[in-house]
């Protein structure tokens, strides 16, 4: 299992969304189970700075983006990747500062809860 050090990267945040129905839910997922590292291979970093969000219904991924941190720096482009990914909706959506994750340095789990988007730019 890889180390989310080893994607390190000034000035990119890397953005994932899904459809978790409440806080508690989400929680377990990404911290009490681990089932996020197993689905992404990789082991998070604690001190890296993330932030997250959990709706109780699904809205457009470009209204989900709106509040994080310099969201309006990489907004656009992350609403843009969703619908590329034929995602329109979701009501979770996590998002790791200075990370570049790449999908093709590790094995994703294909039924993962949450869908990688990609990586962006941010200022």
């Amino acid at each position: 299992m890889r180390h989310q050090d080893e994607f390190a990267a000034a000035g990119t945040v890397s953005v994932w969304i899904g459809n978790f129905q409440t806080d508690a839910q989400f929680d377990d997922y990404m911290n009490l189970s681990q089932e996020f590292e197993t689905d992404f291979g990789f082991k998070i970093n604690d001190r890296g700075i993330r932030e997250a969000v959990v709706e109780s219904t699904p809205k457009p991924v470009g209204e989900l983006v709106e509040g994080f941190s310099n969201w309006k720096s990489f907004g656009p482009a992350v609403a843009e990747a969703a619908k590329q990914a034929g995602v329109d909706r979701a009501t979770t959506m996590i998002v790791f500062y200075t990370v570049r994750f790449d999908p093709t340095r590790v094995k994703i789990n294909p039924n993962a809860r949450l869908q990688f988007i990609g990586a962006f730019p941010f200022s």
